[in-house]
């Protein structure tokens, strides 16, 4: 169990609903997180707009922490400026620390929301908290042939000293989605020239468009590219630095769940973390009138398997939250159920099954309500099923073999 004398209580106790280790803001509505590592912080910046607990003007939010379990929010790090770019909200985008060693914002501006028109911009820090925007945006159009989507930039340094960046588009017809690369005009990350698309999907596969777009290494000779749509995708293949093409050869869902618009990371210990947003799934009404929606997921750890497919396992700083331990051991389980105990509303699991056949459940019996859980398992016949469950009030978050992952919402 997770030890509350180990953890900063959040001063909304009195809300049975929001959880208590998975960050969320003190008022409003959050989406789309954007982490960065420096310094020994983890920065995560997220959509949100701060007037209530709803989808509207959107905003950068602002959290930190030096441990991945005990977060602070920061003050607003962009808001639109009326009449400017993103006059009509600031979108997703990506946090880098340039050349001239100072932190860049890009992100999409949004100057109208109806009709939809969509430019890249850019602000620029000393300090990550104070952030002064560039005046015009940085690209100010779409390339041609291209569908609605245009957003989320997400930006890298390559070996032979420029800077790129993918920006999230579509197929036309909607035939599926399609990451635009980007070139910087040397060590000016105001500056950037239009390539060719890194990649395209189809819409019957991975939706029809890329929202929320990430690109990075992962192991010796593998590049995975995210998309979110439906949900977030991972596409694993190999990337030819000097064609600045990407091919794919496997693909899958990072999260059968309510969890979105995951981007990542990499900190100090060479970790590759995976934050997502889990969103809400109970009426609208009732968010507005708790006055908040929305979580962070606990950081997940990304790897490269034998087979060559991402591995998703719980970051190992969440140990730090364990409490009071439990053991039970050669259980014979059965469709029955079976009642292991009484434990709190915040509660990790870890399990170990045998010759399981067919799918898993998982039933949690909150008293007057029983919620069960379905759980595809990975296709494999030659391993044992190993489950890592974490409930936190209303979230639920189960890895299943470090292959599927599933984030359900529980009221």
């Amino acid at each position: 169990m997770w030890n509350e004398t180990k953890a900063t209580m959040t001063p909304f106790n009195d809300d049975p609903y929001r959880p208590r280790y998975h960050f969320t803001p003190r008022q409003g509505w959050m989406n789309d997180p954007k982490p960065f590592f420096w310094n020994g912080e983890y920065h995560v910046f997220f959509q949100h707009n701060p007037n209530g607990a709803f989808w509207g003007t959107m905003h950068w939010g602002h959290a930190r922490s030096r441990d991945l379990v005990h977060w602070e929010e920061l003050p607003i790090a962009l808001a639109p400026t009326p009449g400017g770019p993103d006059g009509d909200g600031c979108f997703t985008g990506c946090v880098v620390r340039g050349d001239d060693k100072r932190f860049h914002i890009l992100y999409t501006g949004i100057p109208r929301l109806h009709p939809l028109t969509q430019v890249q911009c850019h602000a620029v820090s000393d300090d990550l908290i104070t952030w002064e925007k560039t005046p015009e945006p940085v690209i100010d159009a779409p390339p041609p042939g291209f569908g609605e989507c245009f957003r989320d930039p997400q930006a890298w340094k390559e070996d032979d000293g420029n800077w790129y960046q993918v920006i999230g588009s579509e197929q036309i017809e909607r035939k599926g989605g399609v990451a635009l690369l980007y070139r910087s005009d040397g060590d000016d990350l105001r500056r950037w020239e239009y390539l060719h698309p890194l990649f395209g999907g189809n819409s019957s596969e991975t939706g029809h468009d890329f929202e929320c777009p990430d690109f990075f290494p992962l192991g010796d000779n593998r590049q995975v590219l995210l998309s979110s749509r439906n949900k977030t995708w991972w596409h694993a293949g190999t990337y030819d630095s000097e064609l600045h093409r990407f091919t794919r050869d496997a693909w899958g869902a990072c999260d059968n769940g309510s969890f979105y618009a995951a981007k990542t990371l990499l900190d100090g210990h060479g970790q590759r973390l995976l934050f997502g947003w889990i969103q809400e799934t109970r009426p609208s009404e009732a968010q507005i009138a708790a006055g908040w929606s929305g979580a962070l997921s606990l950081p997940r750890v990304v790897t490269l398997g034998g087979d060559g497919l991402p591995r998703f396992t719980p970051a190992p700083e969440l140990a730090a939250l364990r409490g009071t331990h439990h053991a039970f051991e050669n259980l014979s389980l059965t469709r029955d159920t079976m009642t292991l105990g009484t434990f709190p509303d915040m509660l990790e699991i870890e399990a170990r099954l045998e010759q399981a056949t067919g799918n898993a459940g998982l039933l949690l019996d909150f008293g007057e309500q029983r919620e069960r859980l379905d759980l595809a398992q990975p296709p494999t016949s030659q391993e044992e099923l190993t489950l890592r469950v974490f409930v936190d009030r209303s979230v639920v978050e189960v890895f299943v073999n470090e292959r599927i992952c599933h984030t359900h919402r529980i009221y």
